[in-house]
Order: structure tokens, then C-alpha cells, then sequence
């Protein structure tokens, strides 16, 4: 865990802006983690796990009125803000996508699905199917080029 407090401070300090803050979360989450960690399965990989804890811990904290949600450059409270509009390919159903993902060439949808939906890392990819990590980055790329193509029509119309 020691190993992604640098990756969780980044995190903290994105959603915080404030370093004291930012550090507090930090913390709180690896205490929370250490506590569930022997409930952690063996293959999960502890970045996604551990960002998530720490996203978690900020979002309770700015419903509790704990932290302080940063302010827009317009300087409104962002809780204050009208929800925007749902952006396009929020109209995508999982059904769509499944569907899409299955057309992709094998190399593609084995290492697409295994970094989007189990939340490897390159590294981990590259391991599992002995490529460069930067062949599983390219491999992940061109998938989203042609998931990006094949769910286009699924698209409603700009308005």
C-alpha cells in the first residue's frame, strides 16, 4: 500500500486542492484500507482498490460538510452548479457495448477488457499476454478507436 500513497496524494490533492486536506484523505484511506485489506482478494490490484477507498472517503467528506468542495473559476460552490446535460454516449446501453466489444479482433478485446473492465494495469497485461507494455498500450488505443466507430450510430443526434 506504502507504494501507491504517492499516485493517492496526486488523487487527493486533484479533488481537494488543498494540501492538508488532500493529506488527511490520504491518510484516512490507507487506515480504512489496512483495516479491509485481508477481506482484498488476491487478484485485485491494489491502485484502482486504494483510489477508489480515497474517492469515496472525498465525496463523504463533502456531504458531511468535513471538507471544503473546491469553488469554480467563477467562484459558485460546484454543489451549487445545474447538473449538465447528459453527454452522447451516455446513451449507450451496456447491451451496445458488450456487443461492440466482442466485435473487436482478439488482441484487442482480450487486453481492452482485462485494463476497462478488471482494472489491470498495463504492467499486469503485458505480463499475462508477454507483450511490451507499450504494445498493450497501443492494443488498448486501437480498441477504443474502433469502439469508438462501431458505437457511433448507437449516438443520439447533436442538438
Amino acid at each position: 500500500m506504502r507504494e501507491q500513497a504517492p499516485v493517492l496524494r496526486s488523487i487527493a490533492m486533484n479533488l481537494c486542492k488543498d494540501p492538508p486536506e488532500a493529506h488527511d484523505v490520504v491518510q484516512d484511506t490507507l487506515e480504512r484500507a489496512f483495516r479491509t485489506f485481508k477481506r482484498l482478494s488476491g487478484e485485485v490490484s491494489p491502485r484502482p482498490w486504494l483510489a477508489t477507498i480515497l474517492r469515496n472517503r472525498v465525496i463523504d467528506g463533502w456531504r458531511s460538510g468535513r471538507l471544503r468542495q473546491t469553488e469554480t473559476l467563477e467562484g459558485v460552490d460546484a454543489r451549487a452548479e445545474e447538473p449538465e446535460e447528459k453527454p452522447r454516449w451516455a446513451a449507450i446501453t451496456d447491451t451496445q457495448l458488450r456487443a461492440a466489444i466482442d466485435q473487436l479482433p482478439e488482441e484487442f478485446r482480450v487486453a481492452y477488457r482485462m485494463h476497462a473492465l478488471e482494472g489491470r494495469t498495463y504492467k499486469e497485461i503485458a505480463a499475462v499476454l508477454g507483450v511490451p507494455s507499450a504494445t498493450v498500450g497501443t492494443r488498448i488505443l486501437r480498441a477504443r478507436r474502433r469502439l469508438r466507430d462501431l458505437l457511433e450510430p448507437h449516438l443520439g443526434e447533436d442538438e
